[in-house]
């Protein structure tokens, strides 16, 4: 079949099938000289000689260490072991275990299509066969409004140009308490299964001229209509955006900012006592570290200056803007039995005190 028109094309089809078919991860391999010449006869009708295939399968390994492709250049791509033939690992290719794990991050992410994971799929079916199970899909997807709403937000990061919306509060799956927003998009965040459109409030700016100060994070989902102000200004940062972004979000927690975050240090305890059995030293040990470990789920730890759980104490420090929600999070450790919480930061503790006499008016 030397002179047939699919003897050029049959060397990018085993390419193909070995990139697809075969897993360079595993240790076993099923692909047999067999294999290849009925896959090659059912793309292209023809039946190959295994002297031909034998000469593709050179050609492809010189290939492949000539691009500079293969993660060790002294071992062939493509290897023969005893009957059976197998293939190495490129350096830029997806292992198995990355291609899974992507593919369960989409299931597990409400926000995105899990079309997206057939792509992967059927771009790497042999990371998938054997019966394998991914996390269960959610069933929520991306809308069409929001790709556009998405590819609207990144053109104008990308364009330096102005975004109108109306933003409201979804109630009852409708919108409620609408208002009519002018930003200037600067990136966007995904936190807590949630896309947020980080940007300038054109309106703020313009009267505070103070551009951290008029920085603003918006839900993706609670916008309702949106247009790009393409002759409107744009009033981002012209330099440094990265370095103002970074800084906004150290003093945010979710959606509230504040103008400068600071270090807070807290002590949490558990009265342990001194005769104690190893019982009741354990489970205070187990509500301390419950304690910690809500608090840590939601706000990040900068340092721990103390860590003796095993005697009822441990002291951490984290940064954070004085907003609301941070206040929300601090009342939440009161909320575990057995457990003492000493705030060491005498602003912090005195707006905390304001909120909860604030909500025991309401009593």
């Amino acid at each position: 079949m030397a002179n047939s028109e699919f003897s050029k094309l049959k060397t990018l089809l085993i390419y193909e099938y070995f990139m697809r078919q075969e897993d360079a991860s595993s240790d076993k391999s099923d692909i047999t000289m067999p294999d290849i010449v009925d896959f090659l006869n059912d793309k292209t009708g023809q039946e190959f000689e295994r002297k031909s295939i034998y000469a593709d399968i050179k050609h492809i390994n010189d290939f492949m260490r000539i691009s500079g492709l293969l993660k060790d250049a002294t071992e062939d791509w493509i290897v023969r072991d005893g009957k059976r033939y197998k293939r190495g690992e490129l350096i830029d290719e997806l292992s198995m275990d990355e291609a899974r794990l992507i593919v369960d991050a989409i299931n597990a992410t409400p926000f995105i299509n899990s079309g997206l994971c057939d792509k992967i799929k059927a771009k790497h079916p042999a990371y998938f066969k054997d019966g394998y199970m991914s996390l269960v899909p959610h069933e929520s997807a991306m809308s069409n409004n929001t790709k556009f709403l998405l590819t609207s937000i990144r053109s104008c990061i990308e364009n330096s140009e102005a975004l109108s919306f109306e933003y409201g509060y979804i109630v009852a799956k409708g919108y409620k308490g609408i208002s009519e927003k002018n930003v200037s998009p600067l990136a966007l965040d995904w936190e807590k299964n949630n896309y947020y459109l980080i940007a300038v409030d054109n309106s703020a700016f313009l009267n505070s001229h103070n551009l951290e100060e008029s920085i603003r994070r918006y839900r993706i989902d609670r916008i309702k209509s949106h247009k790009v102000l393409v002759d409107s200004p744009y009033y981002g940062p012209k330099k440094d955006k990265e370095v103002l972004l970074r800084k906004y979000l150290k003093s945010s927690i979710d959606a509230f900012s504040s103008k400068n975050s600071r270090m807070i240090t807290v002590k949490l305890t558990s009265d342990i006592p001194k005769n104690a059995s190893s019982e009741d030293i354990c489970n205070a040990e187990k509500q301390l570290l419950k304690a910690y470990g809500a608090f840590s789920d939601r706000i990040t730890i900068r340092k721990i200056l103390s860590d003796k759980t095993n005697k009822g104490e441990i002291e951490f420090c984290f940064e954070a803007g004085l907003v609301p929600t941070l206040f929300n999070e601090l009342f939440k450790l009161y909320t575990f039995e057995g457990v003492d919480v000493e705030i060491k930061d005498e602003e912090v503790k005195a707006k905390f005190k304001s909120y909860l006499k604030k909500a025991l008016k309401g009593l």
